[in-house]
């Protein structure tokens, strides 16, 4: 069984959006992963060719810090929100329902979001993240070990 595909999202140098990034940086011996920035384009290009991918990505939502939402992107698109508040200049969300309208979206795609408060340069990750990207990677791990045994 091919390993699912792993996309940390985020930048590394704004605080607590390096959330993506830490949540892969705990998983990468257990998944084929990609560091990426989230531009949309390059990350509809980055999941061609895997059946199974999972996307992580601090979230600007308005939700508490540390907050964490989990949505299959197969049946349910990202709320509005988070494309109206994405940190980067254009998000996750658009680069979904892009890849939706084309035919380009894989067979599995899940998302793992984590509500940040501070993203400013050279920010440090806040604690209720940090706590919310071993959790998620947690259930990240426990998600794969599920279905390898479906």
């Amino acid at each position: 069984m091919k390993k699912p595909f792993l996309i940390g999202i985020g930048n590394p140098h704004r605080g607590d959006d390096a959330a993506g990034l830490l949540v892969l940086d705990r998983l990468k011996n257990d998944f084929e992963s990609l560091k990426h920035d989230g531009e949309p384009a390059a990350l509809i290009d980055a999941w061609q060719g895997h059946d199974d991918i999972i996307l992580v990505d601090a979230v600007s939502s308005g939700a508490g810090a540390g907050e964490i939402f989990e949505l299959d992107l197969q049946k349910e698109s990202l709320p509005d929100i988070f494309a109206q508040s994405s940190t980067h200049s254009f998000g996750v969300a658009e680069a979904v329902e892009l890849a939706r309208a084309l035919g380009k979206l894989p067979p599995a795609i899940f998302f793992y979001g984590i509500a940040g408060e501070n993203f400013s340069i050279g920010g440090d990750v806040s604690p209720e993240v940090e706590k919310s990207v071993a959790a998620v990677a947690q259930s990240i791990l426990d998600a794969h070990k599920e279905k390898k045994h479906a």
